[in-house]
C-alpha cells in the first residue's frame, strides 16, 4: 500500500483490536482510526500506542448503535476521506458459566458478531476506496463444518447466496433458540458458531457483490487469542493475532478467502482444520 491510506478498526481498545492498530501504525504509511464503543478506554489505548511511537487516531464507534455509524461515517464523509482498509473485529462471546437465558443469549451473540457487523459494513461500503479490503475476523467456528445440517450448509454455501437470504437464515436460527429447536432443526448448540459462520458466508457472498469495485473481502480466524474475552485463557497471544491478520490485510491478492491462524487458507466447506492443522479431535 502506498502514502496515505487510511485504515479503520472495530473493537479497537483491547484485546486482539490494540495490537492490530499498532501493528497497522507500523506498516501502514497513512493514518489509523482505532475505534471503541466507550470513549475514554479508546483514548486511553490511542495514548498507550502513542507512547510506543506510533500515532493513531481514535473515534468512538459503537458498531451496534446505528447513530454512532452515521457519526463515523459523517465524519469521514466531511474529512473527504476514503478507506482504504476496514477491519471488523468487534464481537462478543458468551462462556459457559454465562447467567443470561440461552435465547438472549442467542439474539446478542447473532445482533453483534453478525447483524451488527453487517450493519455497519454496509453503511461503510460507500467510503471504501475502489480497491480497497475489508477483512472480517472470524473464528474456528465459523468453519462450516460446525453446522451439523447438510441441507443448513448447502444453503449457507451456495453461491447464489443473497444477503438478504443469509439474514433470513440467521432470524430462522433465533427462531429455533426461541422454540428450543436450534438441535432439532440442525443448527448445533452454539449461538457463536453461528454468528461466525455467518460472518464468514457474509465474507464470500460481499467478495463476489464488490468485485467490479475491485474490493476484496478475506475473513481470518485468528487463533485462541488470550483476551478478557475468554478470561485470560487462550494459546496465541494478541500480538502474535495481529501479525498474521495485518500480513493479509496488507495484501494485495484475490480475496473470498478464510484464513487460519498459521496463515494458511483453508477450504470453508472442507474438513475441519483443527483436525488436520491444529491435531485436535
Amino acid at each position: 500500500m502506498s502514502n496515505n491510506k487510511v485504515a479503520i478498526v472495530t473493537g479497537a481498545n483491547k484485546g486482539l483490536g490494540f495490537p492490530l492498530v499498532k501493528e497497522l501504525c507500523e506498516k501502514l504509511d497513512g493514518i489509523v482510526y482505532l475505534t471503541s464503543r466507550d470513549e475514554t478506554r479508546g483514548i486511553e489505548a490511542c495514548e498507550k500506542i502513542r507512547k510506543m511511537g506510533y500515532y493513531p487516531k481514535y473515534h468512538q464507534l459503537d458498531v451496534g448503535n446505528s447513530n454512532s455509524v452515521v457519526k463515523l461515517t459523517s465524519f469521514i464523509c466531511k474529512e473527504e476521506q476514503k478507506v482504504d482498509l476496514l477491519i471488523n473485529n468487534a464481537g462478543i462471546l458468551f462462556l459457559k458459566d454465562a447467567k443470561e437465558s440461552k435465547y438472549i443469549q442467542a439474539k446478542q451473540t447473532i445482533f453483534i458478531n453478525f447483524t451488527a457487523l453487517v450493519n455497519f459494513t454496509e453503511a461503510m461500503l460507500p467510503f471504501i476506496v475502489d480497491g480497497g479490503k475489508i477483512i472480517n475476523i472470524s473464528s474456528s467456528s465459523g468453519h462450516l463444518s460446525r453446522i451439523p445440517s447438510e441441507k443448513l450448509s448447502e444453503k449457507i454455501k451456495s453461491p447464489n447466496l443473497t444477503l438478504i437470504e443469509l439474514q433470513s437464515l440467521m432470524n430462522d436460527y433465533l427462531e429455533a433458540v426461541k422454540e428450543n429447536k436450534e438441535i432439532e432443526d440442525g443448527w448445533g448448540d452454539s449461538p457463536y458458531v453461528v454468528s461466525k459462520v455467518g460472518v464468514n458466508a457474509y465474507t464470500f457472498l460481499l467478495n463476489r457483490r464488490l468485485a467490479d469495485r475491485g474490493i476484496k473481502v478475506d475473513c481470518v480466524h485468528p487463533g485462541y487469542v488470550i483476551s478478557d474475552m475468554t478470561r485470560g485463557s487462550g494459546n496465541v497471544s494478541p500480538d502474535e493475532a495481529a501479525k498474521v491478520v495485518v500480513k493479509v490485510a496488507l495484501d494485495s491478492e484475490s480475496g473470498g478467502r478464510y484464513f487460519w491462524h498459521n496463515g494458511d487458507v483453508v477450504p470453508w466447506d472442507g474438513p475441519d482444520p483443527r483436525g488436520y492443522i491444529d491435531g485436535k479431535k
